[in-house]
């Protein structure tokens, strides 16, 4: 063999041993593709922890129905037409799981229209029921829209906005609420601030707009009888109804 071989062999092996020497050998690599994976799998498992969850299970028609009786002390379930709500299309059926409309009559009061829009999974899916949305759309005008609550005991009230909706021969008085998982967001911007809340917290809240109304030319009497309609209402709804209406308050 030649000197030359022989250097340039030397050489060689010198090189490999150097770049084994820079690298850590095979044992090194194993050890950074290990550090590597449990690197990827923790970003995995830490993004699964913190993907908000459901908070509550679905509820079929059938059992969202029982929830509110037909008959709310004097109030009787008389029929579900008549209502306002918003144009029934192929989007709006996929904004809510479950929508309740009642019409309660009591003797020779005007009668009482409850509708109540609810998704065990809010994501804003309530915006289009929301009286301020729906009644423009059926052709009313707001005309007033204030703030109120309803006392439902000594230390809850429920927040409640207060509406006038006319349309020439026809003049309504709207109060609604929400409830977004346990708290009672009146204002949309709220409304939003709690369900981005309760993502962070890890989970996804129910949410449920109720909302009653009456046809009156009379303000203060059509506010006096939807005060007491949905105080009954949250009476006699039961544990799970007024569950359902205002939480655990």
């Amino acid at each position: 063999m030649s000197m030359d071989n022989v250097i340039r062999g030397h050489d060689l092996t010198g090189d490999r041993a150097d770049q084994n020497a820079g690298t850590g050998g095979p044992d090194l690599l194993s050890r950074r593709k290990l550090i590597i994976g449990l690197a990827v799998g923790g970003t995995v498992a830490l993004s699964e922890l913190y993907v908000p969850r459901r908070s509550v299970a679905r509820i079929n028609e059938a059992a969202f129905g029982k929830l509110i009786p037909e008959q709310l002390g004097p109030w009787r379930y008389a029929t579900q037409s008549g209502l306002v709500l918003p144009p029934e299309d192929q989007l709006s059926r996929t904004l809510y799981e479950q929508l309740l409309t009642r019409v309660y009559t009591n003797g020779d009061a005007d009668p009482v229209m409850l509708v109540m829009a609810y998704s065990s999974v809010q994501e804003g899916r309530l915006q289009v029921h929301r009286p301020e949305v729906c009644y423009p759309a059926a052709g009313f005008s707001i005309i007033e829209n204030s703030a109120a609550t309803v006392p439902i005991n000594a230390t809850f009230s429920i927040p409640v906005r207060f509406l006038a909706a006319d349309r020439g021969a026809r003049r309504e008085y709207v109060m609604y609420w929400t409830r977004i998982g346990d708290s009672m967001p009146i204002r949309w911007f709220d409304q939003r601030l709690m369900m981005a809340k309760a993502n962070l917290q890890g989970f996804i809240p129910d949410g449920l707009l109720a909302r009653v109304s009456v046809i009156s030319d009379d303000r203060e009497e059509a506010m006096a009888t939807l005060t007491g309609f949905v105080q009954t209402l949250v009476a006699d709804s039961g544990r799970a109804g007024r569950a359902m209406l205002i939480g655990p308050h």
